[in-house]
């Protein structure tokens, strides 16, 4: 029971604590529950990142284009949006599309449970609120981000082959073939790990500001904009950590 404030290091290690255990015993699992928090969590999202995902395709091969076809080089814009945007842009951009979207609506229902003193009702039937509310929402971010990353990758791909068919008369079997000419799939791993890293910070800072909410509406509305303004901080910085990691 969380009756008093929780700090955030403790949060994550009981977090982490129940997911495993949860992993390792699938029958624990309430599938319904979790079936629903991957829907509320994820696929309401995919419509507005799969936009995101392809404008931000189609402007950054518009840059490229303007660019490169000063140096005669535009057959490398297809190699360089697979890398550009599979190992930088998709992943933050769905992160934070996940920020604006989830993270508010988990850290306000989370402050309404505690205001409304439901998590109170659930340690007094014997309910540890971590296996039964928190794991399933965890999972749920766990599992979309890096589902949604994938279909953003290839949604921003398409954003840049209508610029190349329209500005370069590309056709659609040249643009894949420079495109994954020199593809790696080190760089959708690279992708799919980032997401799972930006669905762990976001997920339990929503949880933490969440669950710290205890004088009323206003307090909710303020830990909802701490929540959202943290997750788009320490993501950003994550991001950047990850990269220069990974180039170094």
């Amino acid at each position: 029971m969380i009756t008093n404030r929780i700090g955030y290091l403790e949060l994550v290690k009981r977090l982490v604590g129940c997911t495993g255990t949860v992993v390792l015993r699938p029958s624990s699992v309430v599938f319904d529950d979790l079936f629903c928090q991957i829907r509320t969590i994820g696929l309401g999202a995919i419509p507005t990142a799969v936009l995101i995902a392809a404008t931000a395709g189609f402007v950054l091969a518009l840059v490229l284009e303007v660019q490169l076809s000063q140096l005669g080089k535009v057959e490398l814009i297809p190699t360089l949006l697979w890398v550009i945007l599979t190992e930088q842009v998709v992943p933050i951009g769905v992160a934070l599309v996940f920020t604006g979207r989830s993270v508010s609506a988990m850290t306000a229902e989370l402050g309404a449970m505690q205001v409304s003193e439901e998590i109170k009702a659930l340690f007094t039937m014997g309910i540890d609120i971590f296996p039964f509310l928190l794991v399933p929402r965890f999972l749920g971010f766990q599992v979309m981000l890096p589902i949604v990353t994938l279909v953003c990758v290839y949604a921003s791909l398409l954003g840049g082959w209508i610029l190349c068919a329209v500005a370069l008369r590309m056709g659609a079997g040249e643009y894949i073939y420079y495109a994954f000419d020199e593809a790696s799939l080190s760089s959708v791993i690279f992708a799919l790990v980032k997401s799972v890293l930006f669905g762990f910070i976001i997920s339990t800072i929503s949880f933490y500001k969440g669950l710290n909410v205890r004088n009323g509406s206003r307090e909710i509305s303020e830990a909802t904009t701490q929540a959202v303004v943290s997750s788009v901080i320490v993501v950003t910085l994550a991001n950047a950590g990850v990269t220069l990691l990974q180039l170094v």
